[in-house]
This record gives structure tokens, C-alpha cells and sequence, in this order.
């Protein structure tokens, strides 16, 4: 189905074009079965599988069990006008019965042959090109949601972190994770009495607003960042929510971030690229909203900090090709 057709529908129109039957999704998973159990969680059971489509082929999936239909809801209202390639969109949904009074309803999705970030930071295989092409593909998505997802608001993600940034058989990133998903009108303030986001890429500034704006999403988004440069998930080892923010911001501004960075990754950056990165997350993190640049920004200076890189490797390898060419004619 095109992506004009489904906006051309009213809304209970698309969400039974994207009904499957309970069976068919029983059967890719074994019936639910343990061994295809990825997650357990709160809100969610996260299963794999292999669905059959009508032609023969079939395809990989991720089916989350939730309890409450607000949130496929929400999702599938977000998902109907949300088209972006570094945006997971809902492929199918159903409902299981649990007994004659009560359902669990189930979002299904394609599933992402390198599954989440957060799995890979510390893989000294995940080069810093990689890293940077990764980051650089995260930021269109809330760069999308803040500025072009609608006419008049935006899109507040609400809980960016590395978990829910998906990576394709080729590390194209896809964010998910829209349970948090609010719409704000332009230039306006969210007022919630309840900010559902992870604690470590919660935005200090609520604390005193109890509202979130995209600058919000901007916080989060820094968080990664720094994951990704650290080579390591953000922690909590005390009652610090913002602890692993707060020692990011620390190392930047005393100039001690080789303290953080793993030297086999380090031996790879180019100077000025990693210069760049740092300084563009250390800004988004910063504890003022109003300090913070806006995604269009970011998405920037995270290009060129991914051209300067690129620059240089081609440079390096040049080099590296001459002296193999010398070598072989002095022999």
C-alpha cells in the first residue's frame, strides 16, 4: 500500500487495513513461545517471528504484547502521516483473546536485522565512520518530527534512547518507540503532569516547567550522542537521574573526554570530526533549553563532522596505497 493511499483514508479505515489474524501471528511466533521471547517488560512482551505473506515469501517480525489499546492507539494515529526512512512504521497490528472479559493487543513490525543501538556501543567493531553515519541518520528522524511531521504543531518523541534506535541489515537507524509520542502546537509548551520519559535522557528543565517542547527531545538526543562517543549505555549509579549527563558535560568542559573514549576508536577519528561532534552534543545537553540548538542545527554540524571524517579516511587510505605502491616497485 503507498504511503498517499494510507493518508488518503480516515483513520478506522487505516487501522483495519493494517489488521492481521491473531492465527497468523501465533504461527510466526510458535504460539508465543519463550524461545522467541526478546523482551519482558512493564508495558510490553517483545516476541520474534516469521510471518508467511500470501505469495510465499516471508519476513522477519517483531511482535509487542501491551495491554492497553491507548497505546497501539497512539501509535497507529502517529504512524498513519509519519512516513521516514529513519522512522519504524507499524506494519500490521491484532488483538488475543485472554479470557471472555479481557484482550492484550499486538504491534507488529518489521524486524531490524542488527536490532537496537544500545547492543553494539561497546563493539570495538562499530567503527567511528559507523558511528557518525548511525548518528547522522538519527537525526532526521526528530529534525522530520519537529519541522515537517504536520502543519501548525510538531511532534515531541519523548523518550529517544539508544534501545529504541533500530538498525537495518545496512546500519540505516529507524527510531521507534511512540508509546511517549505527544503533538504541541508551534512555538508552545507541552504541559504534562507526567514526563514518561527514561530517566537518564530526561530533560532537566521539566523539573521546573512541567512542560516538554522539542528541546525536550533535544536532551535525549545529546545523551546518545555521548553514548555513542563513549562507547558505553548511560547509567545511574546513584540517585543522580542525570549523572551520566552531568560527567559528559564535566569531561567536555575540563577538556579530559580521552579519559572516556576507548583508544582503538580514537586511533580512527579525525580531530577536527570528533572536535565537531563533541561540541554539538555537549550543547544539547546543556541544562537551559534555550542554551540548546534546534535538530536543523544538530543534523548540520552532525554532516559535517561525517564529511570531515570522510575526508580524512579517504586521505589516509591514498597514503596508504603509495607507500604499498612504493614498497612493491623498490622490491
Amino acid at each position: 500500500m503507498s504511503s498517499s493511499s494510507t493518508q488518503e483514508m480516515n483513520f478506522e479505515e487505516y487501522v483495519r487495513s493494517l489488521l492481521i489474524p491473531i492465527e497468523e501471528i501465533e504461527y510466526a511466533t510458535n504460539n508465543f513461545a519463550d524461545e522467541n521471547l526478546l523482551t519482558r517488560g512493564s508495558s510490553f512482551h517483545v516476541y520474534k517471528g516469521q510471518l508467511l505473506l500470501q505469495q510465499g515469501d516471508s519476513i522477519n517480525i517483531v511482535a509487542r504484547i501491551c495491554p492497553q489499546w491507548v497505546i497501539v492507539d497512539t501509535e497507529l494515529m502517529f504512524f498513519q502521516h509519519l512516513k521516514h526512512k529513519n522512522i519504524v512504521s507499524t506494519y500490521k497490528w491484532t488483538l488475543k483473546d485472554i479470557d471472555k472479559d479481557d484482550e492484550a493487543f499486538i504491534i507488529i513490525n518489521k524486524y531490524e536485522a542488527n536490532e537496537s543501538l544500545d547492543k553494539h556501543l561497546g563493539s570495538p567493531t562499530l567503527t567511528w565512520m559507523q558511528r557518525l553515519l548511525i548518528c547522522v541518520g538519527v537525526a532526521h528522524a526528530p529534525s522530520y518530527l519537529h519541522y515537517d511531521a504536520g502543519e501548525n504543531h510538531y511532534l515531541i518523541h519523548g523518550n529517544i534512547r539508544s534501545s529504541k534506535i533500530l538498525l537495518d541489515h545496512n546500519w540505516e537507524p529507524k527510531l521507534h518507540g511512540f508509546k511517549f509520542a505527544v503533538i504541541a502546537k508551534t512555538h508552545h509548551l507541552h504541559l504534562t503532569g507526567k514526563y514518561n520519559g527514561s530517566l537518564h535522557y530526561m530533560d532537566p528543565a521539566y523539573e521546573d516547567t512541567r512542560g516538554l517542547n522539542h528541546k525536550s527531545d533535544i536532551f535525549s538526543f545529546g545523551v546518545v550522542l555521548f553514548e555513542v562517543l563513549f562507547g558505553r549505555e548511560a547509567s545511574i549509579p546513584n540517585d543522580d537521574n542525570w549523572y551520566f549527563a552531568r560527567m559528559a558535560r564535566a569531561h567536555y568542559e575540563e577538556r579530559k573526554l580521552d579519559n572516556l573514549i576507548d583508544p582503538v576508536l580514537q586511533k580512527q577519528m579525525n580531530l577536527q570530526s570528533l572536535n565537531m561532534f563533541a561540541e554539538i552534543a555537549y550543547c544539547c545537553i546543556k541544562e537551559k533549553r534555550s542554551q540548546r540548538p534546534d535538530m536543523n542545527t544538530i543534523r548540520t554540524r552532525l554532516e559535517r563532522a561525517l564529511e570531515l571524517q570522510r575526508k580524512h579516511e579517504q586521505i589516509t587510505l591514498v597514503a596508504v596505497e603509495g607507500t604499498t605502491s612504493n614498497h612493491l616497485k623498490a622490491r
